[in-house]
């Protein structure tokens, strides 16, 4: 196979697990391989950091084993545009799902995501690793 018959191939569909910086993310990870497995996706791990903030460098190694133990790496963007960010990982990459941990509160960028792109089934993971599917009508009732 050509390098130009390689790169006409479509890009394979993406479960994409947003973390951030703490050792419990494991949960949100293992949530995300069992998607992946389940809808036979590639599985990516991506946090978000703020500019200024280098993040707990511990935390990140641990979770950057987490993800390569299961199947994917760990990928750390460093932006001021948070919702931004993730917004424009999830557009330009094949995504149809994405784990996440549970939102805040009413201002978690989480439920503007859900608005953003009807198309990508969300799902949340509480405090147990238990995965539930997001339901943005629901979520500003």
């Amino acid at each position: 196979m050509s390098n130009i018959e390689i790169s006409r191939q479509p890009a394979r569909r993406q479960t994409l697990v947003l973390v951030t910086d703490q050792f419990k993310c494991e949960r949100i990870i293992k949530a995300g391989r069992a998607i992946s497995n389940i809808t036979h996706t590639q599985l990516r791990v991506l946090s978000v950091s703020q500019m200024e903030r280098m993040g707990d460098p511990i935390a990140l190694q641990y979770l950057f084993d987490i993800a390569r133990e299961n199947g994917s790496v760990l990928e750390i963007v460093f932006s001021d545009a948070f919702e931004e960010t993730i917004a424009q990982s999830i557009a330009e990459s094949n995504t149809v799902n994405v784990v996440t941990g549970e939102p805040g509160d009413d201002s978690s960028v989480l439920y503007s995501l859900w608005e953003q792109f009807p198309g990508v089934r969300f799902f949340t993971t509480d405090p147990e690793g238990r995965l539930n599917l997001a339901e943005p009508v629901a979520a500003r009732a």
